[in-house]
């Protein structure tokens, strides 16, 4: 084959090839990753989660040799056991797709779940620390177990032994009124099926038809860690926080420990341990309550006979009753005595002051005729001053009257002298206050005539 042929050859082979647009390559290659990775599980740690408005979740799933773009769907997070956090290792189960947009490869995670034991629990350390710094866990917030609660909720699944258990220990210690919340101690949905549970029973009022708990018991029976998970959820956790009714934790057995029994109001050991601390013992108390009607009446006796010993030497240390009121009548008799006396001394006493001052008083008609005479002084006075203050007055008048007479410029006008008034009655004391042939107005002593100026 000579090198012509070759070329025409190669010419051929490439121009036979199909030609993809860019969007058609990538649905190929879409098509051809999700046919052959359908359903995969993929273990790495999760690395810059984000949560948009939108509800969905994206992060970065990562480990020493790699890392893979990971999307929950907003529908798929209510289905996950766990919520994606910083750091966490994880194993995420779903299909591998691809993102045109960006020509990157993604997992889109269907479901989630904790890589290990050690994971879940620094994972489980870290929360705790979180709710410890927030105060959650403070004892100051701890309410008291009631003594004898009436009625009891108990949170718990309602087959199983637990419940039967604390049912049967309640019976047997003293009988109450129970109600059973059935929910899910373990799995899916859980967590959120316990905060309702105890979010509701707090709502019950004096309203409500039914009757609000005195104390809340959640338990379960014992379980691996990831089966107890549900208590260490911070749903769970915040719930029992927030109560107002007092709760019992009795999670797993004496050696598990949950995030709830941190923050719950008392811990039991078991779940039957929970049933003994939330009411006494009846016959307990009943033998109690009759060795104190017995301590009662005992005492009831003692405190009758010793009061009786106490009277009857009262009564012997008393004289006879003849001669206690003759006694008491004698000293009445010495004390009548000496009140009469003090009431005719002060009597006496008073009649003298009054005595001496009736001697000191003037006669009611000396005094009249004082007041009178004083009377008659003050009017004389009074017409005096008034006469002679319009005499003053009269006479001050008629000076004024003389003098304002004789300041009149009508006198001034008698004497020959004549007054120059513009046409609006305003006087004209200079010839540049009128212009040439202005007509003015000349007031004599008898008469005012009108004229005009510069006429000839």
């Amino acid at each position: 084959m000579t090198n012509s042929n070759f070329e025409d050859s190669q010419t051929n082979s490439v121009s036979n090839n199909p030609v993809y647009s860019v969007g058609e390559f990538s649905h190929v290659i879409k098509k051809l990753v999700e046919t052959n990775f359908s359903y995969v599980r993929i273990r790495g740690e999760i690395s810059r989660p984000s949560f948009p408005g939108s509800g969905h979740v994206y992060f970065t799933l990562k480990d020493a040799d790699g890392t893979i773009a990971a999307i929950i769907w907003k529908y798929t997070i209510p289905r996950l056991s766990v919520k994606p956090e910083e750091g966490m290792e994880v194993i995420c189960t779903g299909k591998i797709t691809t993102f045109a947009g960006q020509s990157k490869y993604q997992i889109i995670v269907d479901n989630m779940e904790v890589a290990g034991e050690g994971a879940l629990l620094k994972m489980l350390e870290d929360r705790r620390k979180k709710l410890l710094a927030e105060g959650l866990f403070n004892p100051e917030h701890k309410k008291p177990i009631p003594y004898l609660p009436e009625i009891i909720a108990v949170i718990t699944s309602p087959s199983g032994a637990v419940i039967k258990d604390i049912l049967h220990r309640l019976s047997d210690r003293f009988p109450s009124h129970v109600y059973i919340w059935p929910v899910a101690v373990q799995g899916e949905g859980s967590a959120k099926q316990v905060s309702n549970a105890i979010d509701q029973l707090n709502q019950l009022s004096k309203e409500t038809n039914v009757k609000r708990p005195d104390l809340i018991i959640v338990a379960r029976g014992g379980g691996s860690l990831e089966d107890l998970w549900s208590f260490n959820e911070e749903i769970v956790v915040r719930s029992v926080f927030n109560s107002t009714i007092p709760i019992i934790s009795a999670v797993g057995h004496e050696t598990d420990t949950t995030l709830i029994d941190f923050v719950s109001d008392l811990r039991a050991p078991t779940p039957t341990g929970a049933a003994e601390k939330s009411v006494p013992v009846r016959d307990e108390l009943k033998a109690r309550v009759g060795e104190l009607g017995l301590r009662i009446h005992s005492s009831f006796l003692s405190k009758v006979n010793n009061n009786k010993d106490h009277l009857r030497n009262l009564v012997r240390l008393l004289g006879k009753p003849d001669q206690i009121l003759d006694n008491k009548n004698q000293k009445l008799d010495y004390t009548f005595k000496d009140l009469e006396n003090l009431f005719q001394n002060i009597f006496v006493d008073q009649k003298n002051k009054i005595s001496q001052f009736a001697q000191r008083l003037l006669p009611p008609k000396v005094l009249i005729n004082n007041l009178d005479a004083k009377k008659q002084l003050l009017d004389t006075r009074f017409r005096n001053l008034i006469e002679n203050l319009i005499d003053k007055k009269q006479t001050r008048f008629i000076s004024s009257g003389k003098l304002l007479e004789a300041a009149s410029f009508k006198r001034v006008l008698d004497r020959g002298f004549s007054l120059v008034m513009d046409s609006e009655g305003n006087p004209i004391k200079l010839s540049s206050q009128a212009s040439n042939k202005a007509l003015v107005n000349i007031k004599f002593a008898d008469e005012t005539r009108s004229a005009q100026l510069d006429v000839k």
